[in-house]
């Protein structure tokens, strides 16, 4: 008796599914007579149902058989005292070489954890053949002219080539700063000497020839002013009084 009455209950709940299903008529159909392979095609599918009911339309994880899922759009739903109104259009396209190819969508009802599908019209669109005849010998068309490429510069890459030198240069400073210091101020100390050893012969070759615009004061003062210089700088560390024109002239 226990049996008789799950299988009856059982019954009585699976004519209320079919019920439900019954009532839901999906339709479907093409927005387009005909497309091209890899041509974006639109698919409407709507339905009117009891407002009570909870529905929902196939997303972007159902299979469309011959057909590629792109995008869809869905539209408001319409609903008067007794019944409701959805509807969906997809975005589709198909790379299947068959001239005529069909489609048919369900439309989901939701009764508690359960769902009830209910299929749509099948609805047809015909496949339009850009080749309608391959020739025996193709003849191959060459296209030789250049197209002009803008260039875009790579600024991620310049931006990592200026932390890597930056990176480096930091390194270089904090490792062999004072080193790099040093060398670069006995260079610039040998330059000067350099330039004051031509100009001091010069002065005392001015000064031999008695050439009157050069007098021996003036080749002590350019003398002087080199001297002081020598005093001011770190790696000198000799005593002003031991200066001389011999020491000047051989540093």
């Amino acid at each position: 008796m226990h049996k008789k009455s799950i299988s009856l209950l059982a019954l009585f709940f699976l004519g209320i599914n079919c019920s439900i299903a019954q009532k839901i008529e999906p339709k479907g159909t093409f927005l387009e007579e005909e497309a091209k392979i890899g041509q974006e095609i639109n698919y409407s599918l709507s339905v009117r149902y009891n407002r009570t009911l909870n529905i929902l339309f196939p997303d972007s994880t159902y299979n469309f058989g011959t057909f590629e899922y792109l995008s869809h759009q869905y539209f408001n739903t319409k609903t008067d005292s007794t019944l409701s109104f959805d509807s969906v259009v997809y975005q589709l396209a198909t790379f299947e070489i068959d001239t005529i190819q069909y489609l048919q969508l369900p439309v989901f009802v939701i009764n508690n954890k359960d769902s009830i599908s209910s299929l749509s019209n099948p609805d047809t669109i015909k496949l339009v053949e850009v080749i309608k005849e391959m020739p025996e010998k193709p003849e191959m068309k060459s296209n030789t002219e250049l197209v002009h490429v803008h260039r875009q510069f790579n600024y991620p890459y310049l931006l990592i080539a200026l932390g890597l030198f930056a990176f480096i240069v930091l390194a270089l400073l904090l490792f062999f700063g004072r080193q790099i210091s040093k060398a670069w101020r006995i260079h610039r100390m040998k330059k000067v000497h350099q330039k004051f050893v031509e100009q001091f012969f010069q002065l005392m070759r001015d000064v031999s020839g008695n050439n009157p615009g050069t007098s021996p004061e003036h080749v002590l003062a350019v003398w002087k002013r080199y001297l002081e210089r020598l005093e001011k700088d770190q790696f000198l560390n000799l005593p002003p009084k031991k200066y001389s024109l011999c020491t000047a002239m051989h540093i």
